[in-house]
């Protein structure tokens, strides 16, 4: 079964990822002897924005926060070893669809169809292998001016080809890897974790499977479960249909305390320019100002509830540089400073 080619992916510098793609980092850094903390600040990716995995970060500042961190620990398979702590459940909504897939190659269909929901900057496709009854999974990462790619590529490859083994619970056959960089750490660790041979210095950056293989059943399947959560990727992300305001105000959302939440970030992320995101909004009756504004207050008023983050730590999950700013919203949006407000909704 073909991976569906109808999405294509932007190239953009600015791109986005759900701060769940880094889910076990402060663990391993750690086991490792390193300061989680003090690469993040290196990499300028405020711990607090990975606090809730909706959030999304730039993937550039993500991909060198990785070469850092491989390069600081001297652990040149630092990306393969993160992999094997992530599960399919790092792609949120689409991990649901995923797992209720009908088969491998469905289940694969629909991650390249929605990929973009985990982060627009990774591509992938199905394409023919040199022998007739195999076919690469070639991925690809979306980044321009990036630097070295290798631990992003090696993290996007080993994850995969966990999530494919679990879905297919062990029945698969990986026949092989491609990597297109060179071999950064001895041969016998790359073949413990994907127990398949490993080529590099290839053209793509891909995983080889029988074809047949696309076939396989996911034996924890449900149509039902599959249809709900592909009804809420069209509704939320992918169609046409979902009005553009709602579709802006799920990445402000997404991207509310990362300092990426301003108009010319989340014009990049929907892959238009930001007179065109404007006019747009226009069209529809709104503006990214006001759509911006009611995010802020409708999650100001959630993370007040919550006794234990400082009001400081609540203005920058909002993205603002100064509490005083804060401050004055909050009497506009309730008619009370947040002080006040967090005592009526203890």
């Amino acid at each position: 079964m073909p991976l569906d080619d109808n999405y294509l992916p932007f190239r953009d510098t600015m791109s986005l990822v759900r701060a769940e793609g880094l889910r076990g980092y402060w663990e391993l850094v750690t086991e490792l002897g390193g300061d989680a903390d003090a690469l993040l600040a290196a990499a300028r990716l405020p711990p607090a924005a990975l606090e809730d995995p909706e959030n999304f970060v730039p993937y550039t500042a993500v991909n060198l926060l990785l070469e850092k961190t491989a390069r600081s620990l001297d652990c040149p398979d630092f990306g393969l070893r993160l992999s094997q702590r992530q599960d399919v459940g790092i792609l949120g909504p689409l991990a649901v669809a995923m797992q209720n897939s009908g088969t491998v190659g469905e289940a694969l269909a629909c991650a390249s169809r929605y990929i973009f929901v985990h982060s627009p900057a990774i591509a992938f496709s199905a394409q023919p292998a040199t022998r007739a009854d195999r076919v690469l999974v070639v991925f690809e990462l979306l980044l321009e001016r990036a630097g070295s790619t290798v631990q992003a590529t090696e993290l996007s490859l080993g994850l995969a080809a966990r999530v494919v083994s679990l879905l297919a619970e062990g029945r698969h056959h990986l026949m092989g890897v491609q990597l297109p960089h060179s071999r950064l750490a001895p041969l016998d660790r790359y073949r413990a974790h994907f127990a398949a041979p490993v080529s590099f210095e290839c053209d793509d950056a891909a995983l080889e499977f029988l074809e047949a293989d696309l076939s396989l059943p996911i034996p924890s399947g449900s149509r039902e479960l599959r249809e709900l959560a592909n009804d809420y990727l069209e509704l939320h992300y992918a169609t046409a249909r979902t009005p553009f305001s709602v579709r802006v105000q799920g990445v402000v959302r997404r991207s509310m305390g990362t300092g990426r939440s301003d108009c010319v970030d989340v014009a990049s992320a929907l892959a238009v320019h930001p007179r065109t995101l404007q006019r747009r909004l226009r069209e529809e009756g709104t503006r990214f100002e006001q759509i911006k504004d009611e995010v802020r207050a409708d999650l100001a008023r959630r993370y007040l509830a919550q006794a234990e983050l400082p009001l400081s730590q609540v203005a920058g999950l909002l993205d603002y540089s100064e509490q005083s700013a804060f401050t004055r919203s909050c009497r506009r949006w309730f008619g009370r400073p947040p002080r006040a407000l967090r005592g009526e909704l203890m």
